[in-house]
């Protein structure tokens, strides 16, 4: 297909009550994959007439924002605290994954918040000396 063609389906997308998933994910800025298991998970509301899946307009936007919610949360990636640190990425994910550095799943990466950042480092804190 060509980029002409999937502006005309965008556009016609605009104009019905009921979304594909490909469109869904087009518009929260997701693969297919992820929206197929929203809808498996039942976190997205969806029906199935033959092999196809339809979401109404209205699941779509909710899913579409609580997406955006969740990109947007407060706090540092695996990534920044490698720069923030200087530590390695495997020292920082076994942090993670043993649970001493708190942190919570947002897609694929990890996220630690700033409290949660804050109280490790002050766990780590050498006690001062006389």
């Amino acid at each position: 297909m060509t980029e002409i063609d999937n502006k005309k389906r965008l556009d016609n997308a605009a104009e019905r009550d009921y979304l594909s998933p490909a469109e869904v994910a087009a518009a929260a800025g997701v693969s297919y994959g992820t929206v197929k298991r929203a809808i498996d998970l039942g976190e997205l509301a969806a029906y199935r007439i033959g092999r196809r899946f339809f979401i109404e307009r209205a699941q779509a936007e909710k899913f579409c924002q609580s997406r955006a919610a969740g990109q947007a949360a407060d706090g540092y990636t695996i990534r920044e605290l490698m720069a923030k640190l200087s530590l390695s990425y495997a020292y920082i994910s076994e942090l993670v994954k043993s649970g001493e550095l708190k942190s919570t799943r947002v897609g694929r990466k990890y996220v630690v918040s700033e409290a949660d950042f804050a109280a490790f480092m002050a766990a780590k804190r050498l006690p001062e000396r006389r």
